[in-house]
């Protein structure tokens, strides 16, 4: 007969002897009235040898909550240890093919796995893995082999770096040894730290990445966990908001200082900031090595509103300064450079204009080359006027004086002295726009480094 054939026999024989409850109740009273059996003795028949441990350590990113303010994490682990009791071993045939045995108990030789856990103080604390717990289930197999499972929550000293926050990336570490006196036990090379399963449940972090180092001659094992924070919240609550009240802030040198709403406009934008530097420093911890970036932005903002209220403050008052008082030589050259500036956009488009307007001025008549058609102007009565002509023009009716023509009434009304109210629009103009770079470099250097990451 062949051993395929022995094969087949031996398969439908298992079914037809499948183990009973009193094969069970005989098999497990057989190992634990073993005299020879002792749970204090590492369970090797040569004693010199090692006996390999294979501990697989489990973490789901659901199970992971960073509480910055304490500078600590909480973590549930799934922990499976495997070893061989080389004095646990039957024969399956004799206890009808009962391969494996669930036991219960404190009468079965166990290592104790020992986590340290760092402290504030830079010290460990050792917590054993299944604690006082005598009750610890553990499955049994006929070659000797011990499986045991058990769920652990943990709450580890983390050192968090938010430098970057909310665009920061956390991690922390432990070790994992075995509280014996012998020397003799070992991690296998099997032994790992993994993540398992989908971190979509935790709604705070994400991308969970877990390595593991086996260390001392495989006597211990330290696991790194790693996780990335979710910016979104933070992003629509926090930042979008401040970002807005800094470009709002620059539109204060565009309201008009007869208006009076430019300081009152100024002094709440500046009170907004107060409320978000109080919702970062909630959610950050009071680390002086390492302050957030989003910190520091915010500081920045408020000191850029405090600067444009005391720059809002002196405009007013120079705005209702009597015109009768002497403007200094530098309020001159501010306002002859904003004329500079303003006066070539202008020329720009006036150019454009005339450009524009002499192409359909005249149209030559194809029939007599010397002749043109000219061009078709309202009546008078639709023409607009500027307000020195209408105001030259209703002067003279009130006189009755001879009236002047349109070049000397408009040469009249552009001779204007400089007045104060000319000094403060070129500085609310100058200002406009240097508040405005200053907003746009200060959100490149935050963000750039976030959106480059």
């Amino acid at each position: 007969m062949s051993f395929a054939h022995l094969s087949v026999i031996w398969w439908f024989s298992s079914f037809a002897n499948s183990a009973t409850l009193q094969d069970a109740e005989n098999l497990h009273q057989m190992l634990k009235n073993r005299s020879e059996y002792d749970r204090f003795i590492v369970p090797l028949l040569n004693q010199s040898q090692n006996l390999e441990i294979s501990l697989s350590l489990s973490l789901s990113g659901s199970d992971v909550e960073f509480i910055e303010i304490e500078n600590k994490v909480k973590i549930l682990v799934d922990i499976t240890t495997q070893w061989k009791d080389e004095t646990l071993n039957w024969d399956p045939f004799e206890y009808g093919f009962l391969y494996q045995l669930p036991i219960v108990g404190d009468w079965v030789w166990r290592p104790q796995t020992l986590i340290q856990i760092p402290q504030n103080d830079r010290s460990k604390m050792d917590q054993i893995v299944e604690g006082d717990n005598k009750e610890l289930e553990m499955i049994l197999r006929s070659d000797g082999s011990v499986h045991r499972h058990t769920s652990l929550g943990l709450s580890l000293f983390c050192s968090i770096d938010t430098t970057n926050f909310p665009f920061d990336k956390q991690s922390f570490s432990f070790l994992l040894s075995i509280a014996a006196l012998s020397s003799n036990l070992k991690f296998s090379n099997t032994s790992a730290c993994q993540s398992v399963g989908q971190d979509s449940g935790n709604p705070k972090w994400t991308n969970l990445q877990v390595r593991h180092e086996i260390l001392y001659s495989r006597a211990a094992i330290k696991c790194v966990v790693s996780m990335e924070r979710k910016p979104l919240f933070f992003v629509i609550n926090i930042i979008l908001p401040v970002v807005l009240l800094g470009f709002l802030e620059v539109l204060v040198f565009l309201i008009p200082a007869d208006a009076g709403e430019k300081l009152s406009y100024s002094v709440a934008l500046l009170l907004s900031y107060s409320v978000f530097i109080s919702f970062v420093s909630d959610n950050i911890p009071e680390d002086s090595d390492n302050v957030s970036d989003l910190f520091f932005y915010v500081i920045f903002q408020f000191f850029i509103g405090s600067l444009i209220i005391f720059c809002t403050t002196l405009q007013l008052r120079l705005y209702h300064r009597n015109d009768e008082e002497d403007i200094p030589i530098l309020y001159k050259y501010i306002v002859k450079f904003v004329k500079v500036l303003t006066c070539r956009c202008r020329a720009c488009t006036k150019s454009k204009i005339e450009s524009s307007s002499m192409d359909g001025e005249q149209v030559t008549d194809p029939g007599n080359p010397t002749t043109s058609v000219q061009e078709k102007h309202a009546p008078s009565k639709y023409r607009k006027t500027s307000r020195a002509m209408r105001r030259s023009k209703t002067r003279g009716d009130l006189t009755g004086g001879a009236r002047l023509p349109v070049s000397v009434k408009t040469s009249h009304a552009g001779d204007g002295r400089l007045t104060w109210q000319n000094v403060s629009s070129a500085i609310d103009f100058v200002l406009f726009w240097v508040f405005l770079v200053v907003q746009v470099v200060l959100n490149l250097w935050f963000f750039y480094p976030a959106y480059r990451e």
